[in-house]
Parts: C-alpha cells; structure tokens; sequence
C-alpha cells in the first residue's frame, strides 16, 4: 500500500488532477492493476522500491496509461475554476433577490464543462424528462458533478436528490447547497460518496429506490478500455429506479459534430433487457429514457 499511496500522491501533484481524492485514485490505480494487461508491472509495484521501479518502462507505460485514463475521464470533464465556483457560491449564499439567485445558478453552472454545455436547457431537459412524472419522490444521480445546482430549473416540489460523486470535495459541496438552499426551491436530499470502481458501489446503488436515476455522460467511464458494454449492462441491471435517464454526448472531444449520435449498442441492449425506451437530443447531448 506504501508504493500506492506515493503513486497517488505523485499523480495528484499534478493541477489537472488535484481535485481527484486520494481514496478515489487509489480505487483506480488497484483497478487498472486487477487489469490482464497489468501482470508484468503489478508485483513490480506491490512489492518493490518505488524510487527504482519508478524508473522502470512497463511502470512508465502503466502510468502513461492511468493518466490517459483519468484525463478522458475526468481532466476533461473537470471544473475549470475551483476558486471561481467557490467564490460564486458564497455570493450565492448571500443573495435574496430571486432573480439574481438563478443567474448566479448559471453561472456556477458554467464552471463545469458537461453542466456549461446544457447551459441554458436545463429547463426544456427537465421538462422533457418529467413529461410523464410530474411528481418524483426520490431522484438519484450518479457522477453528478455540479448537477445540483439545476435543482431550480426543475420546477419541482417536495422531492429527496440524492447526488453520488467521487469526488469528497464535491460531496461537501453538494451538502453544502441543500443545507442552504434545499428549503428555498422545496426539496431536499444529500450528497453522498460513492465510488464507480468500488466492488460495493453496485451494491450500493441497487439499495436506493428513486422514480429517477441521472447517469449522464457515464457510460464511456464504465466501458473505458473495453471491447465490450458488459459494465454499463451490470450497472442497469442493478439501478433501481422506475425511469433510468441516460445520456451520451452527440460531440467529440474535439468538438466536432457526431455523424451517428445515437447509440445503436445501446438500443439493442436496452430492447434485449425488456426496458420501455425512449429518446430526445438537445443541443450537444442525446438523452435515453429507460422505464421498467
């Protein structure tokens, strides 16, 4: 475990990964040694003398590896700013006007790239998502990022959101929202840690009830390095939820226009597990609405 924490702590050296969590990272790095392609660097790293092995290529590789990993799958995604966003939210905190309040939501809002891009449809997705259940008790998401701060544009009352990150920092934050603003848009909830390559994570989720379960622009972090969909499959199976909202982004890293957005795999897994599907795309985003 010694070399495992020197390596996390040297990969959160690092500014683009600063933000990551040292008990996250550690989740992964033991994930990506579990890993067939792994073998030749796993004793080096288990048992040998990190100042050495350091030095040594199938460790370079593995590292190059990782890093590639968590920047497709969190540099990319992460929150620009941190001081910005924190600076918003205690201007947030202090403000009365109505308004104001929901511009300031904007604005934070703006500070992540998945929640900057649905920018202003957050109301139309919402109101496309709902269309059928008006009234939900319990929301669940999953990987929510700074998802909570949409609470307003939901236009809904007396629900419970459960926001899952694995991200502490985030956590705290998501806490921190309801604790000040959950009264005044009429629902509340918690934010809780949970961690996507945890082997209780799944357990986890399949004990929450919700009438809804966000996994939005997930599926590429469940299936990163695979042939195959077999974890998102895992992961559907065990949501427990009456309406499961998935989405994909309909553009590139590079932010070039898909040719093909929708995800023929996706169809065909979800008509083969008996779910009720539907769909609708916005701006740079398709969103899947599975029913049980």
């Amino acid at each position: 475990m010694e070399n495992i924490d020197k390596m996390a702590l040297e990969i959160l050296g690092s500014k683009k990964f600063s933000m990551l969590g040292l008990e996250y990272l550690e989740s992964v790095i033991f994930w990506f040694l579990d890993k067939d392609e792994s073998k030749n660097v796993k004793k080096i790293i288990l048992e040998g003398d990190y100042d050495i092995f350091r030095k040594n290529r199938h460790y370079k590789k593995f590292l190059k590896t990782l890093k590639a990993f968590l920047h497709d799958t969190y540099g990319v995604y992460q929150v620009k700013n941190i001081h910005k966003r924190d600076e918003i939210f205690e201007v947030m905190k202090k403000t009365k006007d109505t308004t104001k309040l929901l511009k300031l939501h904007e604005d934070i809002l703006h500070c992540h790239s998945s929640s900057r891009e649905r920018g202003k449809n957050y109301n139309e997705i919402y109101k496309k998502i709902f269309s059928h259940n008006k009234k939900p008790k319990v929301i669940l998401d999953l990987g929510c990022g700074l998802n909570v701060f949409s609470m307003p544009f939901m236009n809904l009352k007396n629900f419970k959101y459960i926001g899952v990150e694995p991200v502490k920092e985030d956590v705290e934050l998501i806490n921190d929202y309801i604790k000040n603003f959950g009264k005044v848009y009429g629902f509340s909830g918690m934010g809780v840690y949970g961690n996507f390559f945890d082997k209780k994570y799944l357990k986890i989720i399949s004990e929450i009830k919700s009438d809804f379960c966000f996994l939005f622009k997930m599926t590429d972090v469940l299936d990163y390095g695979k042939n195959d969909h077999k974890r998102t499959e895992e992961f559907l199976k065990k949501i427990n939820s009456k309406c499961t909202v998935v989405s994909f982004p309909t553009k590139t890293v590079s932010n070039k226009k898909m040719n093909k957005p929708r995800r023929k795999w996706f169809e065909l897994m979800i008509v083969r597990l008996g779910f009720e599907l539907d769909y609708f795309e916005i701006n740079n985003e398709i969103f899947y609405l599975l029913k049980s």
